[in-house]
């Protein structure tokens, strides 16, 4: 018979074990298909059979039913719990139907009769073998597909939160793993921060840091890691993935993963994987925490020129903030999505911007204002769209802050809009601004208690109001009581009339 070469995947000759205990046909078995070209070693039982596959990897298990010590039917049982990737073809001498059957449904890829014919166990392990590699590319596939959803996934979004959603499910879903860690790195503080802790033996907090130092090396991130998870490395390697996330060559983070004793090992197609996998999860969460700093810059700016208004204008104090609890709540309670309500919280943080432009003689006017005065005051929602016109990141707060003083009924200004020509979250901030100045201690009155100003909002719903945002935010006011009311402690407040 010519020698023929028969090479697995990336030009590597398959590897096959046989586990037989008679020695004949153990022999012949073995020269048959080394001569075909196989790489082939061989185990006397199923018990032996199990540490050479502890120790190295096949691709192909030949095995008899009746051996000593362990049977076939188990050692089967065994490779489909520890080696799943391996494939197994059954041979016997005393074969039924039944047995035949039994050992197909336990996951068997072919059975064979003794005495051994040369070309059918030629035939059987080839058709194995190139149903393997058919399985193995679209196992591939499958896997370049789920990158791409990866990719599609946490890359669409740079909310952190939605992106550990995400990566979690898929690797839960590809990898099966019985713990999964994933923490990231804060730079600012040399610490790792814990994102994703699940299946741990003894739970950890999510959010809770572990110090890192200065040292920045792989080892010493992973210890970082285990430190943080209050637990060490396994023993068993094979068992375990621990990689760290690094973009640019920077380290942002560590994913660990874990399976128990028993289970299949981390073989070098999921460790592959897992290292492109992990550059995505590392590029896709070092986006969002840049976005999360950003968002949190912008924050600053935000509060820094509202704290601006305040020390402007000292009677309305603390105005903008809990018009901006307001108004977040009613948000809420319509169901806005968070980016509309971040939206939501920053223009009422800067609804009342425009007030640094009004001369001190009327913003810090004890009494009512004139006509003139009045007319002067009406333009701060024109000039707080000016003030956050120069600020690119804040231009879609302009039209709250620029109609937040229009009416339904067309009689607000500056415009005079109408209905629904008024921007969205502007009807919204029309509603918590008025709540909190009718609320509010004045310079010449007391501020009303909390049902006669729920009485004025639904007297004007539907004429100075949206009818639909008022019952909605009375709603809210009744459900959430006082808690919603912050402890009026600021000085009296005086509202815009004349």
């Amino acid at each position: 018979m010519p020698r023929r070469e028969s090479h697995g995947e990336n030009g590597f000759q398959a590897r096959l074990l046989v586990v037989e205990d008679d020695t004949a046909v153990r022999e012949f078995c073995v020269r048959l298909l080394r001569l075909i070209g196989y790489q082939v070693a061989w185990a006397e039982n199923g018990r032996q059979a199990l540490d050479t596959l502890n120790r190295e990897s096949f691709d192909l298990v030949l095995t008899d039913l009746a051996m000593p010590e362990m049977d076939g039917i188990t050692l089967l049982q065994q490779i489909r719990t520890q080696h799943p990737t391996t494939d197994i073809i059954m041979i016997t001498a005393y074969g039924t139907i039944e047995t035949a059957k039994r050992a197909i449904k336990l996951g068997a890829f072919d059975f064979m009769m003794k005495p051994i014919n040369t070309e059918d166990l030629e035939r059987s392990v080839r058709q194995c073998l190139e149903y393997r590699h058919l399985q193995q590319d679209r196992q591939r596939l499958t896997e370049m597909v789920m990158l791409l959803q990866l990719s599609r996934t946490i890359t669409g979004t740079l909310d952190t939160d939605t992106q550990v959603r995400e990566i979690s499910k898929l690797i839960w879903d590809r990898f099966a793993p019985n713990v999964l860690s994933l923490s990231l790195l804060d730079p600012d503080h040399d610490e790792l921060v814990l994102l994703v802790g699940e299946g741990l033996p003894s739970p950890v907090a999510l959010g809770t840091r572990q110090s890192i130092g200065a040292l920045r090396g792989d080892q010493w991130l992973r210890e970082s890691h285990y430190r943080l998870l209050c637990s060490a490395a396994r023993s068993d390697a094979r068992l375990e993935a621990c990689v760290v996330l690094r973009t640019n060559d920077r380290p942002v983070g560590v994913l660990h993963l874990c399976r128990e004793d028993g289970r299949a090992e981390f073989d070098s197609d999921d460790r592959q994987l897992l290292t492109i996998f992990a550059s995505q999860v590392a590029a896709a969460l070092e986006n969002g925490r840049l976005y999360q700093a950003l968002k949190a810059q912008n924050v600053q700016i935000i509060t820094a020129l509202a704290a601006a208004i305040d020390a402007r204008d000292p009677y309305t104090r603390g105005h903008s903030e809990q018009v901006a609890r307001y108004a977040v709540s009613l948000a809420e309670a319509i169901d806005y999505t968070s980016e509309q309500i971040e939206q939501v919280r920053y223009a009422a943080l800067l609804h009342d911007i425009g007030k640094i432009g009004i001369r001190d003689s009327i913003l810090l006017k004890p009494g009512p204002l004139t006509d003139a005065e009045y007319a002067s005051m009406k333009e701060h929602p024109l000039i707080g769209a000016e003030i956050v016109q120069g600020i690119s990141a804040l231009h879609e707060l302009i039209p709250s802050i620029e109609q937040h003083h229009e009416r339904i009924d067309g009689k607000g200004y500056p415009y005079g809009l109408i209905g629904d020509a008024i921007h969205p979250m502007a009807r919204i901030l029309a509603i918590a601004d008025a709540f909190d100045a009718m609320t509010s201690q004045r310079a010449y009155r007391h501020g009303m208690d909390r049902e006669r100003a729920i009485g004025e909002l639904l007297t004007g719903r539907g004429r100075q109001w949206d009818e639909r945002l008022v019952d909605a935010f009375v709603a809210v006011l009744r459900r959430e009581g006082e808690a919603l009311m912050e402890v009026k402690d600021r000085p009296a407040q005086r509202a815009l009339v004349k």
